[in-house]
């Protein structure tokens, strides 16, 4: 007897773009928590976005160019059912792989040659440290203006520190957030958790916004995505799940 296929396996990389709708956005939510396929899923594609903000506009389009217009191979539908919801759900699944993958050969691009067009050594096989770096370099094109860090205030006592930095886009805002799990120094070592950020709006509402899981001695750097205006943001929070607890906060 064949195990039940996973409905939500395929979306842990559209929802890191920002490619499912409010409603399977919510949904994904509630599922991400309880499934530790999905949860590892989303917490190694929290990069991409950093990652395709390193590529130079150009460069993405021309990747993506071909690729973008062709249809998935057949045998990769097999089995799914032919209805409208899943057709629309699963090219936003595929423009988002279309775009990770896009993503990694740009930055290996970006790797292989400096600011001036000169050759220098890449890593043939990058360590999540080295790819942070690529991200967060001077020389990294990026779509909006970079904003200070600005760092997050405990509000309860755990070994758990952040900063958060809000990013104007045409589009909306960028939420970006380094977010350090330090090794205590005695006693036993702490579990991995589940954790989700959130931003505050005028009169005290909350829109959840990233989910990721993290365990001790981890530094991760989730970015969100929001049509809200930088403006109309008041405050940022991190979450322990799946309680909500607010173990993390800033105020704008």
């Amino acid at each position: 007897m064949s195990s039940p296929v996973d409905p939500y396996r395929d979306w842990g990389a559209a929802y890191v773009m920002g490619a499912l709708s409010p409603g399977e956005r919510r949904e994904f939510e509630g599922h991400v928590p309880g499934c530790q396929e999905c949860s590892g899923d989303v917490a190694s594609f929290a990069g991409v976005p950093g990652i395709l903000s390193a590529v130079p506009r150009d460069r993405a389009l021309d990747l993506l160019g071909p690729a973008a217009a062709e249809e998935p191979p057949p045998d990769l539908l097999a089995g799914l059912a032919v209805v409208e919801r899943v057709r629309r759900r699963r090219s936003r699944v595929w423009l988002a792989a279309a775009l990770v993958g896009a993503a990694l050969l740009g930055a290996a691009g970006a790797m292989t040659l400096g600011p001036a067009g000169r050759h220098t050594s890449a890593d043939p096989d990058p360590s999540p440290s080295s790819v942070r770096d690529v991200t967060t370099s001077p020389t990294a094109v990026t779509t909006s203006p970079t904003a200070p860090d600005v760092i997050m205030s405990q509000t309860l006592p755990s070994p758990v520190t952040a900063s958060v930095q809000l990013l104007d886009e045409p589009w909306g805002t960028r939420i970006e957030v380094l977010c350090s799990y330090r090794v205590p120094s005695d006693g036993p070592r702490p579990p991995v958790f589940a954790y989700a950020l959130h931003v505050l709006v005028s009169g005290g509402t909350s829109v959840r916004v990233a989910t990721w899981t993290a365990g001790p001695g981890s530094t991760t750097r989730p970015i969100a995505t929001t049509e809200l205006q930088r403006s109309d943001i008041t405050g940022v929070e991190i979450r322990l799940l799946p309680d909500d607890l607010v173990i993390l906060s800033v105020g704008f």
